[in-house]
């Protein structure tokens, strides 16, 4: 089941919501997030946060209309973590995180953790945004059609076997470290670029047109 989640960070694009709200099973608004659908026009699904941040009016105009789940305001998780567990609880198997960025950098690097708490639940899931994809790289990922884009790779922690080709800098079974930049701004110089890891959270950000 693929499950759309928008936070409240920097509101996504209208047309990339639409997009991502069409192929999701199931939507799910955290806290101010829902005011990006409504800009959308999109209903979400169901409504999950504190609610500490979200306009008001808004608020008032979907109550009653979406199933919600309210949280305390003093609680030992995000409203981004909160609506992550929801998801992979109902049976979500691809999670797609919007409005993840921008706004307190510790809101956004925990945003970014939530990847890898997915894929500890073997979930797989990505941050979204206008010019770049974020992921976990689970394994193995392969990017198509990607000559001349930029990926940077950020280790969280120790990452072992780390193996890159199709790529301006390539690497081959080696350990990269969150205390070295070795992993920035790479570029993709074949129409495939493979990345295997061997063991760790290898994040991957990759710039790109994302309609394409």
């Amino acid at each position: 089941m693929r499950t759309l989640i928008v936070l409240g960070g920097d509101a996504p694009g209208e047309e990339l919501l639409r997009a991502c709200a069409k192929e999701a099973d199931l939507t799910i608004a955290a806290d101010r997030g829902l005011e990006a659908f409504d800009a959308a026009g999109v209903e979400p699904d169901m409504l999950i946060g504190d609610m500490d941040s979200i306009r008001p009016d808004i608020l008032a105009k979907y109550e009653g209309r979406l199933p919600e789940n309210r949280l305390d305001c003093i609680k030992d998780d995000t409203d981004c973590e909160h609506a992550l567990n929801t998801a992979i609880e109902r049976g979500a198997t691809e999670i797609v995180l919007l409005g993840a960025l921008g706004g307190r950098l510790d809101h956004a690097m925990t945003n970014v953790m939530m990847l890898i708490r997915a894929a500890r639940r073997n979930v797989w899931a990505e941050i979204r945004a206008e010019d770049v994809r974020i992921l976990r790289v689970n394994g193995e990922y392969t990017l198509k059609n990607a000559k001349g884009e930029t990926i940077s790779l950020l280790p969280m922690g120790e990452v072992r076997g780390v193996t890159i080709e199709g790529v301006f800098y390539p690497l081959k079974n080696y350990t990269m470290t969150s205390d070295s930049s070795l992993g920035m701004s790479n570029v993709v110089t074949a129409n495939e670029a493979h990345i295997c890891v061997g063991s760790g959270d290898l994040i991957l950000f990759h710039y790109r047109d994302i309609h394409g």
